[in-house]
């Protein structure tokens, strides 16, 4: 085949028309110049702003929204593509024999974050496509002797191949697609019984029969395979280790995670194996969260989103190929609608987020709101003077601390008089904390001042999160002066979660409005992040940021990672220690939640007619956007009505002159008339034609799709509603 780039040098150069003028037409050869030369194969440095290190190292640190810093000479929070992985023949990725595979999956991760191909560019997310570009990694290294990956790459991926990984895939992701499971239980079998393990067993794994694990727990025992948990709910007590787990089949100990791999060793943990749900072995909450699924009813089959971004970040590397002709495939042999519509049959439906209970969200915003105004302040004064005040740095600190607590504490009181430790029962600065099973009984009745601060900081954040609809990313990294206040109130300057160029790491920030108890959280959060920089000498960039939190010791910062806000959620619902459901499970309320609380309740009190304000208030650039989100996770079967409520509406609209020209309210209009033989609305009963409406809109005949208006600027400045007819056959 002729090298690409001469191709496109072959091509012969378009004539402009000279209709056009001289601008236009200088235009017009700037964008096909472009576009070719966007085509080209890139021949370019593997250097970019981007990647901090040079490509050759085998742990790539990548810039992070700016959050990244040199600190000591080493790269702290940065994204990291560790390159270093085990491969399921025991060797690793990065080992001379595989050269050409991990330069190709490199420069494959270079033309993503460059914008070079499709894919994603956004940190977070470009970290999520590696993953992907990983597990294909591992899978041809499973695979050698077929796709020979040592000498081709990826290259020898055939549609009969594709066809058979988006079938694997689909049946389990990437635990099914490299086997975990089977390869795991053949390896004990084996080693039990000296034999191979049995078709029908290695048929469903997750569904051994009692018969057979005695024996395979008993050498996996003599083996050592098993460990202690040391932390959380469950420490004592035995967990079949994964790590050992990923030695004896030869792989990475990132393959043997998640929930598919939790269920077939659950088979082999006899201590944890007779609860109904799948619990995490690693929680540290008092009961397992509300999204903890039964252990009967989990699927192995992927969900139809999954597929669909599997398929988007296969077509990704197939982007590729312009650029490594011989190392990645050629797409125009290969159908990804075809893998994909195959595989399809064996998804199931895309789950929901869970909408939390209206009593329950009122009964947390409840709490928290009594917390940030009554104790907010106490709280926080109270702690900056413990700790600014104990100079002991020895392993004496603990008790050093709890004298300087009993001494400052008739220092800060509420509004009634009363000493803070008095209200609340605090007696401690701090426990043994989350790393050992918690005494909840004790953590309600008598925190620690560490425990009381963590209870007012999760306050802080349901009070930022329901009463204004935020990503997890926007809070987490929140500065410090993210607050203002005017004539009009507070207003909260955040970056948008979601609003990067391709290529380009840029985010949008916006100030939306907060409520007075919302700024007073941030209030307080501004009070005790600027005190702790005081104490402990915050100089980095995280110094900065609004959640400047302590360790439980009290002498040092958290980092802000993704963890940051959700433990501190979940020690709030605990301490507020709403009861179970009838499966033991809590709902321990995140961001997202509290994102779509907000939404929902807000359009199911305003309907259309707050539309464009919750598109404004939750950040979205366009109403069809937050619609489709609100369609999505609407629960229930009452948006269908909700549509067809405001069509009626509508339609009363058009028949007074009152609503401006629209070809689909127009057409549901005529339908109804024509249904019902008459020249006007007013000819027929009220109930007839409005329950004729709804019958057409829940039979799909119609529904509604809202987009925002624009000025010349690009503005917004309002919305419309447009009715979108089926077309009758």
């Amino acid at each position: 085949m002729r090298d690409l780039a001469e191709l496109i040098d072959c091509l012969p150069r378009p004539e402009i028309t000279t209709s056009l003028n001289p601008a236009d037409q200088q235009l017009t050869q700037l964008l096909i110049e472009s576009a070719r030369q966007q085509m080209r194969p890139y021949t370019g440095s593997f250097e970019a702003a981007w990647l901090l290190v040079p490509f050759d190292n085998n742990v790539w640190h990548t810039t992070n929204r700016g959050r990244e810093e040199l600190i000591d000479g080493a790269w702290k929070n940065t994204i990291v593509a560790d390159w270093r992985v085990q491969l399921p023949n025991g060797r690793l990725l990065t080992d001379a024999r595989y050269v050409t595979l991990l330069t190709t999956i490199k420069k494959v991760a270079f033309f993503s974050r460059n914008g070079l191909i499709s894919g994603p560019s956004a940190p977070r997310a470009w970290l999520y496509s590696l993953n992907i570009l990983i597990v294909l990694t591992r899978l041809m290294v499973l695979h050698e002797e077929q796709f020979k990956p040592t000498t081709h790459g990826l290259s020898l991926i055939d549609q009969a191949a594709l066809d058979w990984i988006f079938y694997e895939y689909a049946q389990g992701a990437a635990t099914c697609l490299l086997q975990i499971p089977q390869r795991a239980l053949t390896a004990v079998y084996l080693g039990a019984h000296g034999l191979p393990c049995p078709e029908p067993l290695l048929a469903n794994p997750y569904a051994l029969p009692s018969s057979e694990i005695t024996p395979l727990v008993h050498w996996i025992e003599s083996q050592g395979g098993y460990e202690k948990l040391k932390m959380g709910q469950y420490s004592g007590k035995a967990m079949l280790s994964r790590k050992w787990l990923a030695s004896l089949i030869h792989d990475d100990p990132r393959a043997v995670q998640g929930c598919r791999v939790s269920r077939f060793c659950r088979q082999f943990e006899l201590e944890l194996a007779g609860n109904s749900l799948l619990i995490s072995l690693k929680q540290k909450t008092e009961f397992p969260s509300h999204l903890t699924v039964l252990a009967g009813e989990e699927s192995d089959c992927t969900t139809e989103s999954t597929l669909y971004q599997f398929t988007y970040h296969f077509g990704s590397l197939l982007d590729a190929h312009r650029h490594l002709p011989t190392l990645i495939p050629d797409p125009a042999g290969l159908s990804l609608r075809r893998a994909n519509r195959l595989a399809q049959r064996f998804t199931r439906p895309n789950g929901h987020t869970p909408l939390m209970p209206i009593n329950t969200g009122l009964v947390y915003l409840d709490v928290a709101m009594r917390f940030v105004h009554l104790y907010g302040d106490a709280i926080v004064g109270l702690y900056l003077d413990v700790v600014s005040n104990t100079q002991v740095k020895s392993k004496s600190r603990p008790d050093a601390l709890n004298t300087t607590l009993k001494r400052q504490a008739q220092h800060w009181c509420v509004a009634s008089g009363k000493p803070i430790t008095t209200i609340l029962n605090i007696t401690q600065f701090a426990g043994p904390g989350r790393q050992v099973r918690r005494d909840f009984h004790r953590y309600r009745a008598n925190p620690t001042l560490d425990e009381g601060l963590r209870v007012l900081i999760g306050s802080c954040i349901v009070c930022m999160a329901i009463l204004k609809p935020s990503r997890e990313e926007e809070l987490t990294h929140l500065k410090r002066n993210c607050l203002r206040q005017d004539d009009n109130g507070y207003w909260l300057n955040f970056q948008l979660g979601k609003s990067n160029v391709k290529g380009v790491e840029a985010w949008q920030e916006a100030d939306r409005p907060v409520p007075v108890i919302t700024a007073r959280a941030i209030q307080l959060l501004q009070r005790l992040g600027a005190g702790l920089c005081d104490i402990f000498g915050g100089t980095t960039k995280h110094a900065d940021n609004l959640f400047y939190l302590p360790t439980m010791a009290g002498n040092s910062a958290l980092s802000a990672d993704s963890k940051l806000l959700n433990t501190h959620l979940d020690d709030f619902c605990d301490f507020v220690g709403l009861p179970p459901d009838s499966e033991g499970r809590r709902w321990y309320v995140r961001i997202h939640e509290m994102r779509k609380w907000f939404l929902l309740l807000l359009f199911w009190s305003g309907r259309f007619d707050v539309l464009d304000a919750a598109r404004w208030i939750a950040g979205h650039t366009d109403a069809a956007h937050i619609y489709a989100y609100i369609e999505k996770e609407f629960p229930g079967e009452s948006l269908p009505q909700i549509e067809a409520q405001y069509s009626e509406e509508r339609l009363r609209r058009l028949e007074k002159g009152q609503s401006g020209v629209e070809d689909g309210a127009n057409a549901l209009y005529e339908t109804v008339l024509k249904h019902f033989n008459v020249n006007s609305l007013t000819m027929i009963p009220d109930t007839e034609w409005t329950g004729y409406v709804r019958a057409l809109r829940e039979a799909g005949t119609f529904h509604l799709e809202p987009h925002s208006i624009r000025d010349e600027d690009g503005v917004v400045v309002g919305i419309n509603v447009s009715f979108v007819m089926r077309e009758q056959s």
